[in-house]
């Protein structure tokens, strides 16, 4: 129960984390990037104690190219582990993130939402 609680967060914060950095304008919102693709596996374990337990997340994302994928990666690293720890109240022993697909500016629209 609680892999599937944390999996949807680190989707639902990997999206978000994608949705917040344009290609092409890495300081501010992506224009029109609304089709953040993310999945999340997750891997929880129990800990001793009152403690809500630990969690390794990997997360694997599709990214718009050009991108900065170094930049992209470490935010969704960053804005998983902070929101994982925060909602579900659990340690993050690691959030790895992997790039599945590069999607080109020639995708076509169906393309790019899949």
């Amino acid at each position: 129960m609680a892999d599937r609680v944390v999996a949807k967060i680190a989707m639902q914060e990997a999206r978000e984390a994608l949705r917040a950095r344009s290609p092409a304008h890495t300081q501010g919102p992506a224009a029109g990037s609304t089709t953040a693709t993310a999945r999340a596996k997750v891997s929880v374990r129990p800990q001793g104690g009152n403690g809500f337990g630990q969690a390794q997340v990997q997360v694997s994302v599709d990214l718009d190219y050009p991108t900065q994928i170094g930049i992209q990666c470490a935010e969704v690293r960053r804005r998983v582990s902070e929101r994982v720890e925060s909602l579900a109240g659990m340690t993050i022993l690691q959030v790895a993130v992997r790039v599945e697909r590069l999607r080109g500016p020639q995708a076509s629209g169906r393309e790019r939402a899949r």
